[in-house]
């Protein structure tokens, strides 16, 4: 070997080692970043005409695992769902004030009925009169904020939705994006582990949205589908926008695309607004509690009879069919507008207003039926429409049938403890489904980690393999160049 062979040898070496030196110095810097891999020179032998020998740098690489990956994103999306759920349920929990015992809904129906209780037993007490109407107006006051809160949190959720369509359609663009940089990049050889890195934390960003599966395409590029092949981005990047209704999500053809969506924040937000509620846990939630609701107001103002005996058997014709004493309101204790589906608007149910206001009293005849009514379990009321009279007709009965909760031979208070305890069975079991999601994804991260992340330790131990590697480069160097100066010293 030529001494200029035996330098352009150790003159790689140097080159190696100071590029590796590098590497090593960013791992080091990056060992907490979340999403960073780990990496390192490629390198091969270097050819130089006949001669053979030193070493070239070639490329860079980094630590991947396609298993891995697939799981924790995977898991990703379950958290996200679960959690989005999650959230969700603690604030119908807090609208319904599930955490106080007895919550406001038991509290203040417990409070009416042991007013006309009271009210029975000595209806010339004026004050006795009085709890009546005040306990009235109290629970009338509690559904009312149930209803506004509910439909505060539908609108919520429905921002929820635009915001999470929103950042998923920008996530798909800036993969795009990087897909094009990465291209440019290879094919003028240059690295591309940072920007591998970059598309793949936006790729996890986009599981917490909605399931996605990873295609690889040439050029280092990559496809996103979803399980049952809708294309999220396959060159160009789809785009996605919600319905005028805020429920539902389409595609850039104006297609409903919502039931493609699988996982993630973007499938729970549907189904906790979906209108068609079914058994399963988190879909229609919205629509369950506006149901159960206005089914138990129902059982205030509608009015039915025993279809055995024509006898009043429902609060409002109980009262209403009472005797009228002077100075006492005749009909409708309670007033509320009804939607088009014949059930109450629950923002609207108050007590009658001259009741509230004095000008009336309330019936003294009416007052024993109805503290009997509070503990009979034939207080359910169910809406059905009419065709040849077109309208909605209401018949008391003993089951209570409203989304999401059937429920048999209850009273008053039973009817509304069912509600309440369904709710707070839901979402303790959506609570804990999440508890078990969270541990999961936690898991795959930190199995990613180890297996793709910057061990320190290992660093450490290479940085000093390089560094004898350019300690030993250098000192062939500085070898050569004293042999140089001896042959220019013999030769002159």
């Amino acid at each position: 070997m030529s001494l200029t062979s035996a330098l352009s040898v150790a003159l790689s070496g140097i080159q190696a080692s100071t590029a590796a030196a590098q590497i090593i110095s960013a791992n080091v810097a990056n060992a907490q970043t979340e999403g960073y891999t780990a990496k390192s020179v490629t390198l091969t032998t270097k050819t130089n005409g006949s001669f053979t020998g030193g070493v070239e740098i070639t490329g860079y690489a980094r630590k991947t695992n396609t298993v891995l990956s697939e799981a924790m994103n995977g898991a990703i999306t379950d958290t996200a769902y679960l959690s989005t759920q999650d959230n969700y349920l603690t604030q119908i929990q807090a609208i319904l004030d599930s955490s106080n015992d007895p919550p406001a809904l038991s509290s203040c129906l417990s409070e009416f009925q042991s007013a006309w209780t009271e009210y029975a037993s000595n209806p010339s007490d004026s004050t006795l009169e009085q709890t009546v109407v005040s306990s009235a107006q109290n629970m009338a006051g509690t559904i009312r904020s149930i209803g506004t809160e509910v439909a505060s949190l539908k609108l919520g959720v429905q921002d929820d939705l635009s915001n999470s369509v929103d950042a998923l359609n920008a996530a798909l663009v800036k993969i795009q994006e990087l897909n094009g940089q990465i291209a440019v990049a290879s094919a003028k050889n240059q690295a591309t582990v940072n920007l591998e890195d970059s598309r793949d934390t936006l790729i996890s960003e986009i599981a917490s949205y909605t399931r996605v599966t990873v295609m690889q395409r040439d050029n280092q590029q990559i496809a996103l589908y979803t399980p049952n092949g809708m294309p999220l981005l396959d060159v160009d990047a789809n785009s996605f926008s919600v319905s005028a209704d805020g429920t539902r999500v389409l595609n850039q053809a104006g297609s409903y695309v919502s039931e493609n969506l699988e996982g993630g924040s973007i499938e729970a937000q549907i189904n906790f607004l979906a209108s068609n509620a079914s058994e399963e846990i988190g879909v229609g939630v919205l629509t369950k509690i506006q149901s159960q609701i206005q089914n138990f107001v129902n059982m205030f103002v509608a009015e039915t009879t025993d279809s055995s005996t024509s006898e009043p058997n429902s609060f409002a014709s109980i009262y209403n069919s009472a005797a009228t004493d002077s100075g006492e309101e005749a009909s409708d204790f309670f007033s509320v507008s009804f939607d088009a589906d014949g059930l109450p608007d629950l923002t609207s149910f108050e007590v009658n207003a001259n009741l509230a206001t004095g000008i009336t009293s309330v019936k003294t005849a009416a007052a024993n039926d109805l503290s009997d009514l509070f503990l009979s379990t034939s207080v359910a009321i169910t809406t059905s429409w009419n065709s040849g009279t077109s309208s909605y007709e209401y018949t008391s009965g003993t089951t209570f049938d409203a989304e999401g909760l059937v429920v048999e031979n209850r009273t008053y208070s039973g009817i509304a403890t069912a509600i309440l305890s369904y709710f707070q069975q839901v979402a303790s079991t959506t609570s804990d489904r999440y508890a078990t999601a969270s541990t999961q994804e936690t898991y795959y991260k930190s199995a990613m980690a180890s297996d793709t992340g910057v061990n320190t330790d290992e660093e450490l131990i290479n940085l000093t393999a390089w560094e004898n590697s350019y300690a030993a480069s250098a000192h062939v160097v500085s070898t050569i160049q004293e042999m140089m100066n001896t042959l220019i010293n013999i030769v002159d």
